[in-house]
């Protein structure tokens, strides 16, 4: 109630009608209808929601979810930081960041698939190795962004490298950490369904591809829905939650 009691509340719920009268509108236009109306996809989930086989498929993507988001993080995190301190590191390994970015993401899972095979481990790393030049990236922006005046004052008063990283470096980068992790996390559940698409018999992406070959358009619009509401409850309820909790004493800006 107090979402809806607020102005942004509103203007929200506004949108979610306009996109949903747009659904309409695209479901009944046509002749010969291609996209089932809203009421009819809401239909098929209700009714999937009360057995075990889409939370089974749910459960299945997730897993593969964590597990690529904390590999691509565990390796950005400290490389993206290396590329912004070391100039050395910069002249040695930017330019695989940059090889990284610009090869498709399609690449690196017919790699991942064809060196390890069609299995768990295969489809992790091909999903991390999709994201983790994008986040590495980021980190490295903003570790170069890091005031250095800091960095020379602690080591003028002959402070150890790991109270400088703990108590100057990491302070300054949590802000842009935590945005990295939830822009990676978006990054990493698409690339997890594409991951399935092409080589999983199981989760959420190889279903929308196994209703995609039967042209049940509906099936296809009940699984991405459930999903993308799923993602959207991970992102707001728990990490808007902890970024609030983490940064609460930072004073709320607004414009107009």
């Amino acid at each position: 109630m107090k979402w809806l009691g607020s102005e942004g509340g509103w203007i929200k719920l506004i949108s979610i009608g306009l996109l949903l009268l747009l659904w309409y509108v695209a479901a009944l236009t046509p002749a010969k209808p291609i996209f089932p109306p809203p009421h009819v996809v809401l239909g098929y989930l209700i009714a999937d929601l009360q057995t075990w086989a889409m939370w089974s498929h749910l459960f299945v993507t997730l897993t593969r979810i964590v597990l690529g988001f904390a590999l691509a993080m565990a390796v950005a995190v400290p490389f993206g930081i290396l590329l912004g301190f070391s100039k050395t590191a910069q002249q040695l390994f930017g330019s695989w960041v940059v090889i990284g970015l610009m090869t498709p993401s399609l690449v690196f899972i017919i790699l991942a698939y064809t060196a390890i095979g069609l299995n768990e481990l295969a489809a992790v790393i091909a999903a991390a190795l999709a994201v983790v030049w994008v986040l590495t990236i980021n980190i490295w922006e903003s570790a170069k962004a890091v005031d250095n005046k800091l960095i020379q004052m602690a080591r003028v008063f002959k402070q150890p490298m790991s109270k400088i990283v703990t108590r100057i470096i990491l302070p300054q980068l949590a802000a842009p950490l935590m945005a990295s992790a939830r822009f990676g996390l978006g990054l990493i559940w698409k690339m997890v369904l594409f991951v399935e698409l092409l080589g999983r018999s199981n989760g959420i992406g190889y279903q929308i591809e196994y209703y995609y070959q039967l042209f049940d358009l509906g099936r296809v619009l009940e699984y991405t829905v459930f999903f993308v509401a799923v993602m959207l409850l991970i992102e707001v309820a728990i990490l808007g939650t902890i970024e609030k909790r983490l940064f609460r004493w930072r004073p709320a800006t607004r414009i107009a």
